[in-house]
């Protein structure tokens, strides 16, 4: 027994001195670690331009929404063109000089243009709406199987940046139209 005793008591020491040296000596790696960032590629990394201070009318969005039902696939939908300044200046403009434009445009034919809204200033963040509404059967062929599409255009007078008004000039007229399809009405109705 004692000798047991004597064997677990000197096995413990050797392990006790065993972690306590391991314990205080990191492992040193034999290569010195590189970081996953690349230090050329991070020093071409450029951040993103500061956001002109200029007014930005843009069209955000098109919405759909039921009115009313007159059965389970058909009723009044309202389609609702949506523009706002996302810029960081107002939009300050003569009257008649713009107008946001919502149009019908049927699978395979011409846009008819379907709602006007004339607006003249607008704030940063400040919206205008132009709306329309109309009959859908989502169970017919005109708008169940080959649903319209409905687009949103910003249109400005020809002349608007030569008018030398530079509160009235958009500052990025990419974002001045948008198109939404209207199966995503037929989806309302299910």
């Amino acid at each position: 027994m004692r000798k047991l005793f004597a064997c677990i008591s000197i096995f413990s020491l050797i392990l006790l001195a065993f972690s306590l040296t391991y314990a205080e000596t990191p492992i040193q790696p034999k290569e010195p670690l590189k970081s996953p960032v690349d230090k050329e590629k991070l020093e071409r990394i450029k951040p993103p331009p500061p956001p002109k201070k200029c007014p930005d009318p843009a069209v955000q969005g098109i919405d759909f929404a039921i009115v009313s039902k007159t059965s389970q696939f058909s009723g009044k939908v309202k389609i609702t063109g949506v523009v706002k300044n996302i810029g960081l200046e107002p939009y300050i403009s003569g009257p008649n000089q713009q107008a946001v434009y919502l149009y019908e445009v049927p699978m395979g034919g011409k846009a008819n243009l379907v709602a006007t809204k004339k607006f003249q200033n607008l704030n940063p963040g400040q919206e205008v709406k132009v709306t329309y509404e109309r009959n859908w059967n989502a169970s017919s062929p005109a708008e169940g199987e080959f649903p319209p599409s409905y687009k949103v255009v910003i249109a400005y007078d020809p002349d608007i940046t030569l008018d030398s008004n530079p509160k009235n000039d958009d500052c990025n007229m990419n974002n001045n139209q948008k198109e939404r399809s209207g199966t995503e009405i037929n989806a309302l109705f299910r």
